[in-house]
C-alpha cells in the first residue's frame, strides 16, 4: 500500500494567470519606465504632472498586461500565434 503512494505521480504546480503572465509582464514594463527615466521626467514636468503621467501610464500597463495574460492562458496559441 505504501509502495502505490510512493508512486503516483504529484500534478506538476503551475504558476497561473497572476503569478506567470501577469507580474513578470507588469514589473519588466514598469522597472524600465519608472526607474530608467523617472528623474528626466520629473524634472522637466514637475511633481504634479509627472504623478498623473504614471498614473496614466501605469493604467495602459495594466490593460495590457490582463489582455497579454487572457491570451496566453485562456487560449491555446499555434503556430504564428495571435501577434
Amino acid at each position: 500500500m505504501a509502495d502505490a503512494a510512493l508512486t503516483m505521480k504529484q500534478p506538476a504546480k503551475q504558476f497561473g494567470t497572476f503569478l506567470g503572465v501577469f507580474t513578470p509582464s507588469v514589473l519588466t514594463i514598469l522597472g524600465v519606465m519608472m526607474y530608467l527615466r523617472f528623474g528626466w521626467v520629473l524634472g522637466n514636468l514637475g511633481l504634479p504632472l509627472t504623478l498623473l503621467l504614471v498614473l496614466m501610464a501605469s493604467s495602459i500597463t495594466f490593460t495590457t498586461c490582463l489582455s497579454s495574460s487572457a491570451i496566453s492562458t485562456n487560449m491555446r496559441v499555434g503556430v504564428g500565434g495571435e501577434y
